[in-house]
């Protein structure tokens, strides 16, 4: 009996520590999932104001993406039209949400705006223009460039006239061959876009 516990505990621990040995390998040979959000002109230190217009309010949307972009893992594109979505570098939170947001920021310092909306807005905010944006692509290659191309428009409160607008297709060379310098540049064609609508905006109060 006695001797049968022994083996019994005995067999327990060496259990025990081949699940230590094997959590200690899976945990060491399993990548670190890094996150990414796009980064605001102003963390970029691009920021050049182009007008001051405390009395315009800004609408901002809808901004709408390709459905191959609304995923948590970044696109990049191979060749032609075959992408790849890596898991283990991801977006930190919805890319069209996060677009939406950079973009605003990016306007409101260009144009030293305060007063911005973002779709759907509640009933009392009533802006002077409306921008509304269609990405069309948005990737880009590790060993290559970040590739922006959208319809953009500025319109109306209502969306009823069209005041300005376009398609715009902008490239940046990465700075070096990595996720970070996919998402920095990625977050530099969103600014000149930016910088665009912004332009078109000022030249309309004018």
């Amino acid at each position: 009996m006695i001797g049968h516990a022994i083996r019994k505990s005995g067999a327990v621990v060496v259990l025990f520590v081949i699940v230590l040995l094997l959590s200690g390998c899976l945990s060491r040979s399993s990548p670190k999932v890094t996150y990414y959000s796009l980064l605001k002109m102003e963390q970029l230190g691009e920021v050049q104001s182009l007008a001051a217009l405390p009395d315009v309010k800004l609408g901002i949307g809808p901004i709408a993406i390709p459905d191959s972009l609304k995923r948590a893992q970044i696109a990049t594109r191979q060749h032609g039209n075959q992408y790849e979505f890596d898991e283990f570098n991801r977006w930190a939170g919805l890319l069209e949400r996060d677009l939406t947001s950079v973009l605003g920021d990016n306007l409101g310092q260009l144009l030293g705006v305060e007063k911005i909306g973002f779709f759907p807005w509640m009933h009392h905010f009533k802006p002077t223009y409306r921008v509304t944006i269609d990405v069309l692509r948005l990737d880009g290659a590790i060993d290559g460039e970040a590739v922006l191309s959208a319809r953009w428009a500025i319109s109306d409160a209502e969306g009823r006239e069209l005041l300005a607008g376009k398609k715009s297709v902008y490239r940046q060379p990465l700075e070096g061959a990595s996720y970070a310098a996919l998402i920095k540049a990625e977050s530099q064609v969103v600014g000149e876009l930016s910088k665009e609508i912004a332009g078109e905006i000022a030249a309309l109060v004018k």
